[in-house]
């Protein structure tokens, strides 16, 4: 018996030793707003999201499923935040902690065993707290708030801060994530109000919007979409979502204008494919369209289909060991005398070459800025690294080529120099 009680008694002190070496290195940590760090740190990762998002990195799917879970981890957080605080009396309250570990530890574990030490008792408590199986955890899950409770738990907490921009967002993530469309505008239009000319929250806006009358994309959705763009030209959501719209109207070549503007920015080969077949069916339409019309249409439509270019493009040999099949390639031509951006461009991969394309005016980056539109242009290819469409260190480019329009030849390009 007595070797019994040494041996409880060690127990007990390395049970003392581990929980109370926290409280005796005396690191006041309830002075850590914990819930102010979290939501730095998951501003900063969302920020870095977006920056990938517009670059490319990343796609959309992609984006939107992280930035869900970072948000869902924030809420939870956000309740934790509102029911701590900080006290002057932490140091009394670390040495009260010590004396009730002290004492109160022996003190119940002796009582315990008072109680429950004969054999005939402790299977008794087996019997009287027998639990079906599955029962424990699903206790445990009970204790997890669902996401109706979070919600209600946001809806309370921007009572108290009305003007929290970045929780009015977020309320409205919650609601989109859980089709309440129409909560969702509601939480949007608060945010557009305190953040306004911000392309993210407009886009989220429209799409909102857009769920609620069923995908048509038509009205204020289209202006607020339009807007973004303007204010942000190279936003990969805004850009897929104004061509859709302008689909949506039958401007067919404003929307194969504002995909091929979008093309270089992708580069996940799911997202690039998706905006090709969507590329593809505008130009079906904009043939049948055309067929339809008048002779004058037609004549426009044979004069627009000479002004192409078809470009034969190769790879170095000395330059293969440079690059890797996934790289990106990019075909364009430019205007010899005019503003910097592509006239037409293709996006490829190393493992396509040597290849053959053709750049016409259906490949414009932007409505106005066509092969048709200029007597001369340069043609080039690049190899990015990055995979990002403007010139890095690292990148492989051709020479230029300038070309006087309309030309019917083909062109040769060879990629052999090394960006430094």
């Amino acid at each position: 018996m007595i070797t019994f009680w040494i041996f409880a008694v060690v127990m007990m002190l390395i049970a003392l030793v581990f929980l109370l070496r926290p409280l005796l290195l005396e690191l006041n940590k309830n002075d850590i707003d914990r819930s102010a760090q979290n939501a730095a740190i998951t501003k900063e990762r969302l920020d870095e999201l977006k920056t990938e998002l517009e670059q490319g990195t990343i796609s959309q799917t992609e984006f939107e499923q992280t930035k869900d879970e970072l948000e869902h981890a924030l809420i939870n957080d956000v309740d934790e935040s509102f029911i701590k605080s900080n006290s002057a009396n932490n140091k009394y309250f670390t040495r009260l902690a010590r004396y009730i570990l002290i004492i109160g530890i022996p003190v119940i574990s002796v009582g315990f065993y008072s109680y429950l030490g004969q054999p005939a008792l402790i299977e008794g408590a087996k019997k009287h707290t027998a639990v079906p199986v599955g029962h424990a955890s699903g206790e445990k899950n009970k204790e997890l708030p669902s996401v109706e409770e979070m919600v209600a738990r946001l809806v309370e907490k921007l009572k108290e801060t009305p003007d929290n921009a970045e929780g009015w967002f977020m309320l409205a993530r919650s609601y989109m994530s859980m089709n309440r469309y129409k909560e969702a505008i509601a939480a949007l239009e608060k945010t557009n109000k305190l953040n306004p000319d911000n392309p993210t929250v407009m886009l989220r806006y429209a799409d909102a919007l857009i769920m609620q009358n069923g995908g048509k994309i038509s009205g204020k959705p289209f202006d607020l979409i339009k807007r973004a763009v303007e204010i942000k030209p190279d936003h990969p959501t805004g850009l897929w979502l104004i061509g859709m719209g302008y689909e949506e109207q039958g401007e067919y070549q404003k929307a194969i204008s504002y995909w091929n503007l979008l093309l270089p920015l992708l580069k996940d080969n799911q997202s690039i494919d998706e905006v090709n077949n969507l590329i593809r069916s505008a130009k079906s339409k904009v043939g049948i369209s055309m067929s339809e019309n008048s002779t004058v249409a037609v004549a426009r439509s044979k004069k627009k289909a000479e002004i192409s270019l078809k470009v034969k493009v190769s790879l170095a040999q000395s330059m293969l060991n440079k690059v890797s099949i996934d790289d990106t390639v990019f075909i364009f031509a430019k205007a010899v005398s005019g503003p910097p951006m592509p006239l037409a461009v293709v996006r490829k991969q190393v493992k396509d070459l040597p290849l053959q394309v053709t750049l016409d005016d259906s490949m414009a980056m932007l409505p106005d800025m066509k092969l048709s539109s200029f007597d001369k242009v340069n043609v080039t290819a690049r190899v990015s690294i990055s995979g990002k469409p403007l010139l890095q260190k690292g990148d492989l480019y051709s020479e230029e080529k300038s070309i006087k329009l309309p030309y019917a030849g083909s062109i040769n390009i060879e990629i052999d120099t090394l960006a430094d």
